[in-house]
């Protein structure tokens, strides 16, 4: 926990998207790099950009296909969740245009294209017979609603386009509106729905959106209807089959009106969903399932994005190391790995031993009226994330290839984030010789009692460490570089049944589809393999192996029992991998190098 009475935290607060919020965080939260000023690199580019190339190739090539989902013309898939596609595109599209002109070039088509459709009470889509609820056709168009608002509200905040302020605030008066229809605890019963049309994923989403529109217009209207909205939602604690999606979207809510008005109790909402879906829900791989019950057997990249987004505005609400580690968790796993090989995001199967999840078992389909542009959005937060400032010092916050420039104490300061094989290297330039302090994040990336990780410091300058922190200090002039090295040592996380997952710093070892696997990854059997590992296992380009068997009592005396598996990180390969299937989830046993060299010199 961040010590809140350090001189490091009592700086002003800057806003997250162009407007000031209240200042009401429970530590001095940094400022985020502008968009405009903060560029992934490496692979982490390479994956961003092939991404908005996808947002921009066909179907989402087109103005028209676009705006369906308001016109109703086409009557293409998922029409009637009137503003979903649109909404988080041009979301997308607000933060990405400047720096991928062409995937969005149809930018100002689109926005053009929006009050054309507009309906006279507000909202977008099919006409409604309120106060009748239809859940079929009403709760998609609160949905879709939802995600245009929040898009417009972006929009806004990035370009002060005060036509997309009009159109959102219509959007908000319509749900001001029909408060008093839609705002009543018997519909979470009554209009029912646990997937994606269901009353509790389309209507408590909406919470982000008038929470926006709230912060840009400061109209009391808006914010109240958000806490209306908010209020019924957090009456809803049992996840238990319901969308993860459209769940998350609410918590992220709650984090949102906590930030813009300082009330503790949603704060508390956004913590307590947090910790459902770490306890009950999150698998090991740092994501969640699209539906929150056993049989379901497909994830969804939406909601990969929202909780990966989750953690990063919990971060900056509370200043809790746990939040970021969470983040780069997922990340770094199941984030990346839900990137398809043409850029976009949607559904992966995932294959399950026991009613657990234990492989991704290939694609299922691509979601491009949502998955792809929610995925981008999160990328665009990501960038932003990974170094911030504040008038005292800089804060190194994530473990990825990452350039920003950052308002920081005597002027800007250029950055300059590269992973490397044990850690990562942090290059700084401030704008003039200046005394300040940097904030690094300690990864969460060790076993107990394994060595610790280290930060290696020009001389002249002084490291102290805190709990879930180095903070390097000193005068800074030119360009300077840190070196962070992370625990290289293997380690596992295991669970009550034994079963669990193989990492090396926050990447978790799978086994890929590659030939030395097939006797695995090709057949995916009904139970988990047993591995032989030690924290002292060297690894080559990220790459170990270690012997294996489907014979749960498996003897380390019988050779023949034994085969060898090659495990890489699951981030491996990149989007274009040649395989979607990976084995994330083994019986671990701890034993010696010196046993497992000898069985995979056995070879069998």
């Amino acid at each position: 926990m961040i010590k809140l009475t350090s001189p490091l935290f009592r700086v002003l607060f800057a806003a997250v998207a162009g407007g000031a919020w209240v200042n009401v965080y429970a530590w001095d939260a940094p400022a985020l790099a502008a968009p405009e000023a903060a560029r992934l690199a490496g692979p982490w580019a390479a994956a961003q950009a092939l991404n908005a190339e996808r947002l921009g190739a066909a179907p989402l090539d087109k103005t028209e296909f676009i705006l369906d989902d308001v016109a109703l013309k086409q009557h293409r898939k998922f029409a009637e969740y009137s503003g979903d596609i649109s909404g988080r595109w041009i979301g997308a599209a607000a933060f990405l245009a400047p720096q991928f002109p062409k995937a969005f070039a149809a930018f100002p088509e689109v926005m053009a294209g929006f009050p054309l459709y507009q309906k006279a009470d507000g909202h977008f889509g099919a006409e409604q017979h309120l106060p009748a609820i239809e859940r079929t056709s009403d709760m998609p168009i609160l949905w879709g609603n939802g995600r245009l608002l929040i898009g417009l509200v972006e929009v806004y905040d990035r370009t002060g386009d005060t036509n997309a302020l009009a159109l959102a605030k219509r959007m908000g008066d319509y749900f001001v509106a029909t408060d008093p229809v839609y705002d009543k605890p018997e519909n979470v019963r009554n209009v029912g729905g646990s997937y994606a049309d269901g009353f509790v994923t389309c209507y408590f989403s909406c919470t982000e959106g008038m929470a926006g529109l709230a912060r840009v217009t400061k109209d009391q209207r808006y914010l109240e209807e958000a806490q209306r909205i908010a209020g019924l939602a957090a009456t809803v604690t049992n996840f238990d089959g319901i969308h993860s999606h459209g769940r998350l979207c609410t918590a992220r809510g709650f984090a949102d009106l906590y930030a813009l008005t300082g009330e503790r109790r949603w704060r508390d909402a956004a913590e307590r969903d947090w910790r459902i879906f770490a306890d009950r829900h999150l698998l090991p791989t740092g994501g969640v399932k699209e539906m929150l019950e056993t049989k379901c057997v497909r994830d969804e990249g939406c909601a990969e994005a929202d909780w990966l987004r989750l953690n990063l505005s919990l971060w900056r609400l509370t200043g809790e190391g746990r939040y970021l580690d969470a983040a780069e968790r997922s990340l770094k796993n199941h984030f990346i790995y839900q990137q398809f090989p043409n850029g976009g995001s949607g559904h992966r199967l995932l294959h399950q031993v026991g009613g657990q999840p234990v492989a991704f078992n290939g694609l299922s389909e691509e979601a491009w009226w949502c998955c792809g542009e929610h995925w981008a959005r999160a990328m665009a937060d990501v960038a932003r994330t990974a170094v911030t400032s504040s008038p005292r010092g800089l804060f190194i916050n994530l473990a990825i290839d990452c350039d920003a420039t950052v308002a920081g104490p005597g002027g800007n300061w250029k950055t300059a984030l590269r992973e490397t094989g044990d850690g990562f290297t942090i290059s700084l330039e401030p704008a003039k010789p200046v005394k300040a302090e940097v904030r690094i994040h300690r990864l969460n990336v060790r076993s107990p009692g394994a060595p610790d990780g280290s930060v290696e410091t020009p001389k002249g300058f002084k490291v102290r460490k805190e709990p879930d922190a180095w903070i390097v200090s000193g005068t800074w002039r030119g360009v300077q570089e840190l070196r962070v090295h992370l625990p290289a040592a293997l380690r596992v996380e295991t669970v009550a049944d034994g079963s669990g997952i193989l990492l090396r710093g926050h990447d978790i070892l799978a086994a890929h589809n590659v030939p030395a696997n097939v006797w695995l990854t090709g057949r995916l059997p009904a139970t988990r393999p047993v591995i032989l590992w030690s924290a002292a296992l060297p690894a080559t380009d990220g790459r170990i192996v270690v012997p294996a068997s489907l014979t749960p009592d498996a003897d380390p005396d019988r050779p023949e029992q034994w085969r060898p598996l090659e495990l890489a990180p699951l981030r491996a390969q990149g989007a274009t991998r040649q395989s979607q299937v990976a084995w994330f989830s083994f019986q671990p046993r701890p034993t010696s190098p010196e046993r497992i060299a000898a069985l995979l010199a056995s070879g069998h």
